[in-house]
């Protein structure tokens, strides 16, 4: 999660480590939207709301060192670490720039790809964002973002910390503005930016046992837990962050339930 109304993280250094940690769950299936989308070595591809740089780096393997990146994200610190990590991974196609996703006036040129990934949900005007940057694609070029549906049943079985967990983030994401339901928006957002209808596809992570992707549901309360203290809706010695994977783990296997990772919504059209 990068552009929000509010960045809702304060801890850039702890921010920056879980988001890395959440890209073990979302990259791949990030990996398999751009490939069906037709990303490919030599491209010039923007990025919005870059965070961490997770999706720029994705994007870059792509493209190739004969290819190039740009990321734009609001946060100035959060611009410099994800340049930091990048130039230490050894990425000499990636840039980032501080901006608004919806002016996108720190570019220029033409583009042969848009992407995006956990960013239109929290934009108060998501169509914007993407009617900015149409005008920076090239006629060919592609629109690709991948966004949530959060609204479904996480797990298989109805426990008392999963329904915890789940009432914490829906009531803190509800209290930030963000659509919750942006995946399932995104054919009609497409449309409204006046983009070309999208092929749209879904992709979740599932698993049961020692395979059930709970570490990611706990990774995103823990993102959020300094703005959850601050609105009220929990606090520390309550959520017990260090422990909260073990524990979802262990009601998830009493019942031989299974975990579902987030519905994520890929679309892309080509201009």
């Amino acid at each position: 999660m990068s552009e929000t109304h509010e960045y809702i993280v304060n801890d850039r250094d702890f921010e920056e480590r879980r988001l890395l940690e959440q890209s073990v769950v979302l990259d791949p299936l990030t990996r398999r939207l751009f490939d069906a989308a037709g990303l490919e070595p030599g491209m010039r591809v923007l990025d919005l709301g870059s965070g961490a740089g997770n999706v720029a780096r994705l994007a870059a393997d792509i493209v190739g060192p004969e290819g190039s990146v740009i990321g734009v994200e609001r946060d100035p610190d959060a611009v410099q670490r994800a340049q930091r990590l990048v130039d230490a991974a050894g990425y000499t196609n990636i840039e980032f720039r501080e901006g608004d996703v919806q002016e996108l006036d720190v570019v220029d040129g033409v583009f042969d790809a848009v992407v995006g990934r956990l960013v239109l949900l929290f934009l108060p005007d998501p169509a914007e964002a993407l009617r900015r940057a149409l005008p920076l694609l090239r006629p060919g070029g592609v629109l690709c973002m991948q966004e949530p549906d959060l609204t479904y049943s996480w797990t298989s079985v109805d426990s008392p910390l999963w329904r915890q967990v789940r009432g914490w983030v829906m009531d803190t994401l509800t209290a930030v503005g963000a659509d919750m339901k942006m995946g399932l928006s995104l054919f009609a957002t497409f449309r409204e930016a006046g983009a070309p209808d999208p092929l749209l596809r879904m992709e979740a992570v599932a698993g049961g046992g020692a395979n059930a992707p709970a570490f990611g549901w706990a990774n995103v309360v823990e993102g959020i837990l300094p703005l959850m203290e601050r609105l009220g809706i929990a606090k520390t010695e309550e959520v017990e962050p260090k422990t909260l994977t073990t524990r979802l783990l262990a009601e998830i296997a009493d019942e031989n339930g299974t975990v579902v990772g987030p519905f994520l919504y890929g679309a892309w059209a080509t201009k």
